[in-house]
């Protein structure tokens, strides 16, 4: 019953995170690219990020989100895709900050560990992942072995 419990568990965390990365992804395109990366975007970025390196990031970011969120939705390069997200919401963090001004804390802070989660644990095994026979691990599986010591033998 735990088993099935975490694999429930482990769909739903997908399925919310992938959906939210999906739907801030999509709207980015809503009046282009462009219009995104100057306007909210660059809003956004503090003065001590170069453009050298914001311009770029703002521009694939949309990209970069759909792409994660569809990969973690259905489970394929799960692992790979919520570390993305993680750092995706790192990133966010340490340009905003983590305070909010109506909440407790910026709920990316939330999202953040949910992704970190994932990223460790695995999509679970309702995924693709799991259907086309790629590594998944739960908490109680190890794939550490091991190995035993030689037994070296004194002369005396």
């Amino acid at each position: 019953m735990a088993e099935h419990s975490l694999r429930i568990a482990l769909l739903l965390n997908r399925l919310s995170l992938g959906l939210y990365f999906m739907i801030a992804g999509v709207g980015k395109f809503t009046g282009g690219v462009g219009e995104f990366v100057t306007g909210p975007f660059a809003a956004m970025k503090p003065d001590w990020l170069g453009d050298w390196f914001a311009t770029p990031f703002g521009y694939a970011l949309p990209f970069v989100e759909v792409a994660a969120a569809a990969l973690l939705i259905v489970g394929l390069f799960g692992r790979a895709a919520a570390g993305l997200m993680a750092l995706l919401l790192i990133s966010f963090m340490i340009v905003g900050g983590i305070d909010h001004a109506h909440l407790p804390f910026n709920p990316n802070v939330i999202l953040a560990t949910v992704a970190l989660l994932l990223a460790v644990i695995g999509p679970g095994r309702i995924s693709l992942d799991a259907v086309l026979g790629r590594k998944h691990r739960t908490t109680n599986q190890s794939q550490h072995r091991v190995r035993p010591r030689p037994v070296v033998h004194k002369n005396h």
